[in-house]
């Protein structure tokens, strides 16, 4: 029984820090205004030749694609040139399988609330609350600090070397190369350069270290707290 309670302690501790990276993936990913501020920071619309507002209403059409609220990248955008497909065929390869790890990333995520939900509830349904308190400050510490150290050599990694370890991802998690694009022929590359993906990644590693830093403080304050009613 010792082994089992260890085991559920054990994905609790895993799953919680999985869940919240692939919750703020998706909170900076589908973040509109953040996709503007970057637009106009690299002086996107400028090089592809088009209105920032058309270049929205282009990638509302693509965040609407990887949300699942749209089955293809089939559409026409307003260029200064005139109307044309927005992205290639192989942009849109590409995004199938993009919108392939948002839909596993989420379904991942969905099923690590649920666990950390359920494991919650069944730790509070036993009498002793205050004790179990303190048992899940303890745990919290043991998620801060599992969760925060690959972040902080991730980030270190990335300050190095950001395209090597960039490039690494996509090697991982791609069975083919349709991610190597042609700036040429592709727009997908020219819309969201290298800099908007290190922009994109320490944006998600902040957000995550703070949330660690919550559960860190949080903890230790109700150990303390706990620590001082007993005396």
């Amino acid at each position: 029984m010792k082994k089992i309670s260890v085991i559920f302690v054990a994905l609790f501790i895993v799953l919680m820090p999985i869940m919240l990276v692939l919750t703020d993936v998706q909170v900076v990913a589908y973040d509109r205004d953040y996709y503007r501020t970057e637009y106009i920071k690299y002086n996107v619309p400028e090089q592809i030749g088009m209105s920032i507002e058309n270049l929205m209403l282009s990638t509302e059409q693509l965040l609407l694609y990887l949300e699942d609220k749209r089955a293809d990248l089939e559409f026409k955008a307003e260029f200064t040139k005139g109307a044309e497909e927005f992205f290639s065929e192989r942009d849109k390869q590409h995004m199938v399988d993009v919108k392939g790890l948002f839909v596993k990333g989420q379904f991942l995520r969905n099923l690590s609330f649920f666990y950390i939900v359920g494991f919650m509830l069944f730790l509070f349904w036993r009498r002793n609350h205050a004790g179990q308190l303190r048992r899940l400050a303890k745990y919290g510490i043991a998620v801060a600090i599992a969760g925060t150290a690959p972040v902080l050599i991730l980030v270190a990694l990335m300050n190095i070397d950001f395209y090597k370890y960039f490039t690494i991802f996509h090697e991982i998690f791609f069975t083919n190369d349709l991610w190597l694009l042609d700036p040429a022929a592709d727009r997908l590359i020219n819309i969201f350069p290298e800099a908007f993906f290190t922009d994109m990644a320490f944006s998600i590693s902040y957000l995550y270290m703070a949330e660690m830093a919550a559960i860190l403080v949080g903890s230790l304050l109700i150990l303390r707290f706990a620590k001082a009613k007993a005396n």
